[in-house]
């Protein structure tokens, strides 16, 4: 595919203003990237607690000595979310 590839000459000034929060959080460069990889489609962007919660689910089980409560009050979890993260491991 030939021709002058237009997205070089992409400035912060030519981004609409409803993307510029986006420029302004990932670089100019990341945000070109982010064009030709996914330009034109429908992105979903996962919100923190849903992309985090594995981790989380990870560092319970590795961490878990049988105070289910002392777990519960140090993630901010109750202790039935606790029972159940931990029974997943040992199924």
């Amino acid at each position: 595919m030939g021709g002058i590839l237009m997205l070089e000459y992409l400035s912060k000034d030519d981004i609409p203003d409803a993307l510029k929060d986006i420029v302004d959080a990932i670089g100019i460069d990341s945000f070109k990237e982010l064009i030709k990889l996914v330009g034109g489609s429908n992105l979903y962007i996962p919100n923190e607690s849903s992309i985090t919660k594995p981790v989380r689910n990870k560092i319970i089980r590795g961490t878990f000595k049988g105070d289910y409560k002392e777990i519960a009050r140090r993630f901010n979890i109750s202790e039935v979310q606790v029972r159940n993260i931990i029974k997943i491991k040992d199924n």
